[in-house]
């Protein structure tokens, strides 16, 4: 069984939730991304949640 990975991650003035490096969502706070992040993570196991409040070197 393979382990998926969630991400929450800044975007500018916005926060999305990815998954395995792919946008699956949008949101205009971090607490509505993170929410929306743990259900996601949740609903599919096994799966883990990261929040990271920086933006990737050479992404900003």
């Amino acid at each position: 069984m393979n382990h998926t990975e969630y991400r929450v991650v800044p975007d500018g003035e916005c926060w999305q939730v990815r998954r395995d490096g792919e946008m699956v969502s949008r949101h205009e706070t971090r607490d509505d991304a993170v929410a929306a992040g743990r259900l996601a993570a949740r609903g599919e196991k096994p799966s883990s949640l990261h929040i990271q409040d920086r933006p990737d070197p050479g992404h900003a």
